[in-house]
């Protein structure tokens, strides 16, 4: 059951956490403690969205040399109980998205019936796939701002959508390499090849490196030069997500970018050195 609720990837989650550091409201506990029920919360949606993703393609999970270990498809879960799961966590998500408010409740919402819209449809259909992916990475950007009742940047958003794209795109291209080996359990491959996704992958990661450029510009604009210090995170941006491409280049690990988050350590110190400068700007006020 643990297994099924796939934990690793709640590291997803912890965007939610974005809103609270940029919006200077981080040593702020009320705040904080709603910014971390939200994080539950959106672990209990996109675990419910894991396993009725899993219960979906149980069949086609069989037919692959490592998702055929899948709890679902495996036999070692019941369908029976993976639906029960997946109605317990979608219920538990919503009242505790309730309880925290309206707005942040309608993006659970909007987040549930995206996420899953692309196990029942779009997850078959080339480019909308890679798109609702990424769409699923803004919400959980917007709700944590929600959540906590703070204004959003729009360049902000831009950028984690252009990082989402940037992993989605290298996932379904370490995805399509690792079906050269043997049968693919995911049908829209077929509709890939490997330079346009070369192509898109490198588009997006402009696009977000600039975005993100943007925004420290525009932050630094609104403060008045207060939030100086800032600028120093973008060449850790820039090392973050070269490193990633690189790992994914060489090592075709995007198919698991949690995994990478977790295990690769010159890509954690650049996150590490990203958000202790971010917090130096924020809160030391450089």
């Amino acid at each position: 059951m643990l297994r099924l609720l796939r934990p690793k990837q709640w590291t997803k989650n912890l965007l939610l956490f974005a809103a609270l550091v940029f919006a200077g409201r981080l040593f702020d506990p009320s705040a904080f403690f709603t910014a971390c029920l939200a994080f539950v919360a959106f672990c209990a949606a996109s675990s419910s969205v894991y396993v009725v993703n899993d219960l979906v393609d149980a069949e086609r999970d069989r037919l692959h040399a490592d998702k055929r270990h899948r709890p679902i498809a495996s036999g070692a879960v019941s369908r029976g109980s993976a639906l029960v799961l997946a109605l317990g966590l979608t219920a538990g998500s919503l009242a505790l998205a309730l309880g925290i408010g309206r707005s942040f409740a309608g993006a659970v919402v909007v987040y549930l019936a995206f996420s899953h819209f692309y196990s029942f449809v779009g997850k078959n259909v080339v480019l909308l796939d890679i798109l609702l992916i990424a769409v699923g990475f803004v919400l959980r950007a917007i709700a944590g701002a929600l959540a906590i009742q703070v204004p959003y940047s729009d360049w902000f958003v831009l950028c984690t959508l252009f990082v989402a794209l940037f992993i989605a795109l290298s996932k379904r291209r370490a995805e399509l390499r690792a079906s050269d080996d043997g049968p693919s359990a995911r049908l829209v491959l077929a509709r890939y090849n490997e330079g346009s996704l070369t192509a898109f992958t490198g588009t997006s990661m402009a696009a977000a490196i600039i975005s993100y450029s943007l925004y420290v510009q525009d932050a630094l604009k609104q403060s008045g030069g207060e939030l100086r210090l800032l600028i120093l995170t973008v060449p850790f941006v820039i090392l973050a997500i070269f490193r990633y491409y690189l790992i994914v280049d060489l090592d075709d690990a995007g198919e698991r970018p949690e995994e990478t988050l977790l295990s690769d350590r010159p890509l954690q110190l650049s996150i590490l050195g990203f958000v202790v400068v971010a917090v130096a700007a924020f809160y030391g006020r450089g």
